[in-house]
């Protein structure tokens, strides 16, 4: 066939819709690694029966169930072996035009511009970081799970964050089989991925796969440790949000570390029973969170708290989604469909949002003292021994804008132009040399020497305004202080 990827038994997420891939694309890939098929046929209707009264009898003319049943029950609480993902901006601005993010609107800049000043990693990125316990079939070898891959749905996804995604960074994950149930027509398996900064977890993905064909082994039917899906309201919608996607969508998300030919390569979509090939359902997932984000959050990501969906249909690159919401309280429901066939890709999903309150309305320097603020108040104290020789060398006034969250939480200015130099809080009260903009974070390194001003500039961390080259005679004081 002349495959351009190799597989050397990863599991690899395949996103579409059809309960049955084929024949001809079971055979060639069963022996060539693991598949996660995400919704593929007629996922929606099987899904639509397990969470029925009811729902899909037991298979009761299975022989082997005393067997089965102690097999998959063994599974649970296993734990596949921990891994680290590493990324930097380029991987989150990378995921961010994947799934949709432009310079068309202004307000998607701190999603795809490092030197934004508030630069955000969209909170489903953390997708990406969970998945790798997927892709890397460690999920055949836990001990108990007898596995056909070419049946196996990517059915739900749940993501939560403990608090905004790094810029960049590294974390551990650890994965774990969090629960095994018997739907009577297949099984699912609740697969739990934990991620952290150093000790601090940082996010925790669910991910629910159906496994067809395997049920009726009479294991239980519910779990109090899965994330649940929950039906729209009853009510037209609050507010319904359109993207065209890209018909270079799937080949753009893809870069992302989801590598399955079924969404690039014509012969594979083919196989799987797909005119051509299919756009990822968490590309879809991203797409629709960020609407959430952007209508109902103002894009703050530090409000962004979980997101649970259920896939549904598969959508093609270049086909319309609509993305349609309901807000009730802090939970924001949401549906998304293709708006050219009606079909509902996406069901039963909410966002959860941390709720606004005064405090956060608050600037940092009202809600508490920015770190730089020490700083500042010390260079002023040291001035009044050496501010006549400081003014001699510098002979300039510099505004600073300390940023927090990414809104300006403190002016500072320092003027070593007149006198002995002095500095005060607020803006300058004549017009200032040079204006300097950077984050407290950002302010404290390069004071302690663990971030190099020229650097920051060039990577957008910092920002300056007037005359630059002035910057270079400041830069003696603040290392004068890095002991402080």
């Amino acid at each position: 066939m002349g495959s351009p990827l190799r597989f050397d038994g990863r599991v690899v997420l395949v996103t579409g819709a059809g309960a049955g891939l084929g024949r001809a694309y079971a055979l060639a890939f069963a022996e060539r690694g693991a598949l996660v098929v995400e919704s593929t046929g007629s996922i929606i209707e099987v899904l639509s029966k397990i969470d029925s009264e009811g729902g899909v009898s037991a298979n009761h003319t299975s022989r082997a169930t005393s067997t089965a049943t102690s097999g998959f029950a063994g599974a649970i609480g296993q734990k596949l072996p921990p891994f680290s993902y590493a990324y930097t901006e380029l991987e989150a601005i990378m995921y961010a035009l994947g799934v949709g993010a432009s310079i068309k609107d202004p307000k998607d800049l701190k999603f795809i511009y490092e030197g934004s000043s508030d630069f955000s990693c969209l909170p489903t990125f953390g997708v990406i970081i969970g998945q790798k316990s997927m892709m890397g079939g460690g999920l055949a070898e836990i001990p108990g799970l007898s596995i056909n891959f070419a049946k196996v749905l990517h059915g739900e996804q749940y993501l939560e964050l403990y608090k905004p995604l790094p810029r960049a960074g590294k974390l551990k994950c650890e994965a774990v089989v969090a629960d095994v149930l018997d739907k009577g027509s297949g099984v699912v398996i609740i697969m739990d991925v934990y991620s952290y900064s150093e000790k601090e977890l940082i996010c925790h993905n669910q991910f629910s796969l159906f496994l067809v064909g395997s049920g009726g082994f009479g294991g239980k039917r519910t779990s109090d440790k899965v994330k649940v899906a929950v039906a729209i309201p009853n009510r037209p919608p609050d507010a319904v949000l359109t993207d065209t996607t890209s018909l270079n969508q799937a080949a753009l998300y893809r870069l992302s570390g989801d590598w399955n030919p079924l969404h690039i390569d014509p012969n594979f979509a083919s196989l799987a029973g797909f005119d051509k090939p299919i756009l990822h359902g968490l590309c879809t997932f991203g797409f629709s969170a960020r609407r959430v984000l952007q209508q109902f959050a103002d894009n703050d990501v530090s409000r962004f708290k979980a997101i649970k969906a259920r896939f549904a249909k598969p959508v093609y690159p270049g086909q319309t989604l609509q993305t349609e919401m309901w807000k009730e309280g802090n939970r924001i429901h949401f549906q998304t469909k293709v708006q050219e066939t009606g079909d509902i890709v996406i069901s039963n999903a909410y966002v959860d949002l941390a709720p606004t309150s005064g405090t956060s309305a608050k600037t940092p320097s009202e809600g508490g003292k920015l770190q730089s603020t020490f700083v500042f108040e010390e260079i002023g104290r040291r001035l009044k021994d050496i501010g006549p020789e400081v003014v001699k060398k510098v002979n300039a006034v510099f505004e600073w804008h300390i940023t927090k969250g990414g809104n300006i939480g403190a002016k500072w200015t320092i003027d070593l132009k007149s006198g002995s130099g002095k500095v005060y809080q607020g803006p300058a009260k004549g017009a200032a040399d040079t204006t300097i903009i950077l984050s407290d974070e950002d302010f404290m390194e390069v004071v302690l020497g663990k971030l190099d001003p020229q650097k920051a500039f060039f990577s957008g961390r910092l920002k300056a305004r007037g005359n630059i080259m002035l910057s270079q005679k400041l830069q003696m004081i603040l290392k004068d202080y890095a002991k402080l």
